[in-house]
């Protein structure tokens, strides 16, 4: 039987079926889920798509997307390609593309985002500076004239 020969011929490795590749080793189909039970110590770094609806206690680095749920808590920085917040982060959040703040978020901390959507009843206190230059930009620097906005409080319901 060719399977126990040590010595396999041509015609028996070509009738060697290949294995189907796994589209898990491509970055943007990767999900990496944080439980709602779950407590994360230091830094989590990803190339995927991070969903958290537990607790990170440290900074978050992702090359993807990352949810942060309803319930689910960073306290540290977010850096990150796009992100959509329904929970709570403390700390500086970084989006090169996209970030969306859900109805639900509660952001403490400053904001650097390419666009930014906020729904009517999140809450975000800190500094945003928005802007194609500044979601691609890696390293702090100061607004440029007109640059920059300060909100704090809610927007939206309750707003005053």
């Amino acid at each position: 039987m060719a399977l126990f020969r040590s010595d396999p011929t041509t015609d028996d490795m070509a009738k060697t079926r290949a294995l189907p590749v796994s589209t898990a080793s491509n970055p943007a189909e990767q999900h990496n889920i944080i439980g709602a039970s779950t407590t994360v110590e230091g830094t989590l770094r990803s190339s995927g798509n991070v969903n958290i609806s537990g607790t990170v206690n440290g900074n978050v680095e992702v090359e993807g997307r990352t949810m942060v749920m309803p319930g689910g808590v960073v306290d540290g920085e977010v850096a990150t390609t796009s992100a959509e917040i329904a929970g709570t982060v403390r700390g500086q959040v970084k989006v090169k593309e996209r970030l969306v703040l859900k109805s639900s978020a509660i952001v403490d901390g400053d904001i650097r985002t390419g666009k930014l959507v906020v729904e009517d009843g999140a809450t975000f206190n800190g500094q945003c500076q928005m802007g194609a230059t500044v979601g691609a930009a890696s390293g702090d620097r100061k607004p440029e004239r007109g640059g920059g906005a300060s909100v704090v409080g809610a927007v939206g319901k309750g707003a005053a």
